[in-house]
């Protein structure tokens, strides 16, 4: 993957360890971000600023980058009410959040 200057990415959170022993906890976060890239360096280095609190987190190798993807904003739910032309019944159509649709007939 190649990575421009003002990418939005996710930074690899390194595990520290004691000896062999991991001290991060399978339910810590692996990754932070989201971050832009500032300045690049060398072709596999960036500098990185974290955007919620504009911390530098210095220069970092692209392979503890994940690229960052806006969320989409959907309505958790739409009503859209049809007529049907053959009974002329009016008819409500609701999708929920998991694109299910349920029918309820408005009389």
């Amino acid at each position: 993957r190649r990575y421009i200057e003002g990418d939005l990415v996710w930074v690899a959170i390194p595990t520290r360890q004691i000896g062999e022993n991991s001290i991060a906890g399978k339910l810590q976060p692996h990754y932070q971000g989201p971050c832009r890239l500032i300045k690049q360096l060398t072709p596999s280095t960036f500098t990185v600023l974290r955007i919620n609190d504009n911390v530098q987190l210095g220069a970092t190798n692209t392979d503890r980058l994940k690229p960052y993807f806006e969320p989409i904003i959907n309505n958790r739910n739409t009503t859209a009410i049809e007529n049907d032309q053959t009974t002329n019944e009016r008819q409500r159509t609701t999708t929920n959040n998991n694109n299910e649709v349920i029918d309820d007939d408005l009389n």
